[in-house]
């Protein structure tokens, strides 16, 4: 945990601007903000399950990637300002809860998600079986019916100068359903790999999409 969070102090704070492809499902609507009509919906936001770097087809378990990954979570939650969505629950909660509920609860740091990984997931898409039992574990600690799951920051390969572009993957799955209701791979430009910039700029694309900033 020390390496751990060491490795986030070390983050340079570069600026990013990013752009997104999406597929949504019927009664999404395809605009700037296709989050905001869930807004006022119970939704579950989940922590990122996967770095992956350059071509790598595993998630990277080093301390830098593992410090990533709780960038990451932790800026989704500040890109929602001071007065997110009233019913929206975030990853540094969910942890906590489960870690309260251990035997109960899967463990939202460690879910299923190897199916979303490849293509873009399309509009009603079901889920695999072991993502739907570990998410309806999860939701049961909470009243939603919705989840936000962060799948992957994939960093591409690097420019000459050594930048890399960093792309998130997240969907919204109708928990109910055990279906994806919406999938977007949002991507920034590219900044040194690893980089807390290059998690701020991609939680802040996802509360634009969320109707927030």
């Amino acid at each position: 945990m020390k390496k751990a969070l060491a490795a986030t102090l070390v983050f340079a704070a570069i600026g990013a601007t990013g752009c997104a492809s999406s597929a949504a499902a019927p009664g999404v609507p395809l605009d700037a903000e296709p989050l905001s009509a869930f807004a006022g919906r119970a939704v579950l936001v989940l922590p990122l399950q996967q770095v992956l770097e350059q071509s790598a087809v595993t998630s990277s378990q080093s301390d830098v990637a593992n410090a990533f990954r709780q960038t990451m979570d932790y800026e989704i939650r500040f890109a929602f300002g001071e007065s997110p969505p009233a019913r929206w629950v975030f990853a540094p909660t969910i942890i906590a809860q489960s870690k309260r509920n251990i035997g109960l609860s899967a463990d939202p740091t460690r879910l299923s998600v190897e199916g979303l990984g490849e293509k873009l997931p399309e509009p009603d898409e079901a889920v695999s079986e072991a993502l739907r039992t570990q998410v309806r574990q999860l939701i049961a600690l909470t009243d939603a019916r919705y989840v936000l799951l962060p799948v992957s920051v994939r960093f591409h390969e690097p420019r000459a100068n050594g930048m890399r572009r960093a792309t998130l993957r997240i969907v919204l799955i109708d928990a109910r359903l055990a279906r994806i209701r919406w999938a977007e791979d949002i991507s920034a430009e590219p900044a040194p790999a690893l980089n807390r910039a290059a998690a701020a700029t991609l939680a802040s694309r996802l509360a634009v999409m969320a109707g927030l900033r």
